[in-house]
């Protein structure tokens, strides 16, 4: 059974701001890949969000796989660099 509980609730279509990956600001989208689990914090006007799961490069952006306490896939986040930040949004599996 999935551990949900442990995984923050979103805004669906809300644009969040990568504030740290790995307890740090990004500087480019490398940052984002890594062999290991990411760890990045994400922030919107109304709620700031830790995510952790697993990322790769999907042509110009990162899609982090977020997982839940048991290592279940709980939601995907696409990662672009814009306007000089990283902006993630949960992507829709539809």
């Amino acid at each position: 059974m999935s551990n949900r509980s442990r995984v923050d609730p979103v805004s669906s279509g809300t644009c969040y701001l990568v504030t740290t990956i790995e307890n740090r600001p990004p500087e480019r989208l490398d940052d984002f890949v890594m062999d290991d689990v990411v760890t990045l914090t994400v922030a919107s006007a109304h709620q700031v969000v830790t995510i952790e799961g697993s990322s790769r490069l999907d042509g110009d952006s990162i899609l982090v796989y977020e997982k839940d306490g048991d290592g279940k896939d709980v939601r995907t986040w696409r990662i672009k660099q814009q306007h000089g930040r990283f902006e993630a949004y949960e992507r829709s599996m539809y």
